[in-house]
C-alpha cells in the first residue's frame, strides 16, 4: 500500500507541473499604427518609426509604409509602446492577455526639449569679442 501511495505521490509531482505551465503559454500579439495630425487637423499615417515595446520581454519593429505595425508572440502582461522618430515622441501602456490581439493607434507628437543652452557666453566666445572691439577716437 505504501508503495502505491508514494507511487501516485511521485507522478503528481511529476505531472502538476505540466499542467500549471500549461496555462501560461498563450502568447498574444499587440498591432496598431502610427500617426501625427496634420496642419489640417487629419491624420497623418509614420512610416519606417522604430517601435518599442518595453515589458516581459523587450521587442522591438518599424512601422510599414501605411503607418501600421504588429509585433507577435508577446507572453500576457503589461507592455509600454515607446515610439521615436525625428522631433516626434509617443508612450502608450498597453495589457496584452496573452491569446488575443490587442490593435492600438498611437499619435505621436512634438518631442520635448531635453537639452538646454547657457545664456554664459563660452570663453572663445568672449574672447572674440574682446578682440573684436574698435576703439574710436576723435
Amino acid at each position: 500500500m505504501r508503495e502505491r501511495v508514494a507511487y501516485v505521490v511521485s507522478m503528481l509531482l511529476f505531472v502538476l507541473p505540466a499542467f500549471v505551465q500549461s496555462g501560461s503559454t498563450a502568447f498574444g500579439s499587440i498591432r496598431g499604427d502610427l500617426f501625427t495630425k496634420g496642419t489640417n487637423g487629419e491624420p497623418a499615417f509614420s512610416p519606417g518609426v522604430l517601435i518599442v515595446l518595453h515589458g516581459a520581454n523587450t521587442r522591438d519593429t518599424e512601422s510599414d509604409a501605411q503607418g501600421t505595425f504588429a509585433v507577435d508572440g508577446l507572453p500576457q502582461g503589461t507592455y509600454e509602446i515607446e515610439t521615436n522618430a525625428p522631433g516626434l515622441y509617443a508612450a502608450l501602456a498597453v495589457e496584452d492577455s496573452g491569446d488575443t490581439s490587442s490593435t492600438v493607434s498611437v499619435e505621436m507628437n512634438l518631442a520635448a526639449v531635453t537639452s538646454t543652452t547657457s545664456p554664459q557666453p563660452t570663453r572663445l566666445e568672449a574672447m572674440d569679442c574682446a578682440f573684436s572691439r574698435k576703439v574710436h577716437h576723435a
